[in-house]
């Protein structure tokens, strides 16, 4: 056996038990909960890989293009384990389940366990169980090899006592509200740079 076959099995051994965790979604505009929920998937050690896909649709005037200079702006590419990729999806659930039961991308991942991420916000830890669900009920779905799984769920990041939100921000940045802004954006992001990015 060639010394590299020998270390691809070693990995594939270790391996044979994390997560790749998809995070589906319109990031009109990305916020701190976002990112918390990210990088909390980025530093988990049960996890090996982060996908992030952006949903196409425009949402009051911010599009995918805009969401990814500001992940760029919070900093997503020094996440090692994270990967951001577009989906043609609108819709978060169509999304994943489309990259697993479908797109070229999830081969890559074979050997890792596929699964939703999600925090306790609003119920959102039921998409990952439905999620896993689905493909434990219709297993003639689930692409032959893979598995399915539902990884940690992650704490929900507030601010202020309130849960960060998508729309919170955009009204705020709608109605010229800097301080809202700042408080739904990670801390130590130039709220200059970040409004400049939706202009």
């Amino acid at each position: 056996m060639k010394f590299d076959r020998y270390v691809q099995l070693v990995l594939e051994a270790i391996n044979s038990d994390k997560f790749i965790v998809l995070i589906p979604g319109g990031f009109k505009p990305p916020t701190a909960g976002h990112m918390h929920l990210i990088a909390s998937y980025n530093n988990n050690p049960q996890v090996e890989k982060v996908i992030v896909l952006i949903g196409p649709k425009e949402r009051d005037g911010i599009n995918r293009e805009q969401s990814l200079k500001i992940f760029n702006l919070y900093g997503i590419d020094k996440l090692k384990k994270v990967q951001v990729e577009p989906t043609e999806y609108n819709n978060p659930m169509q999304a994943a389940f489309e990259f697993l039961i479908s797109d070229p991308r999830r081969e890559s991942y074979k050997n890792l366990i596929f699964g939703m991420g999600a925090s306790d916000k609003g119920g959102d830890e039921a998409r990952a169980f439905a999620f896993e669900n689905y493909f434990q009920k219709n297993p003639d779905k689930l692409p032959k090899g893979f598995r399915v799984g539902v990884p940690p769920i992650v704490k929900a990041k507030q601010s202020n006592g309130r849960e960060i939100s998508a729309t919170d921000l955009r009204k705020a940045i709608q109605n010229g509200n800097v301080a809202t802004i700042k408080d739904n954006i990670p801390v130590g992001v130039d709220v200059n740079k970040f409004i400049a990015i939706l202009r």
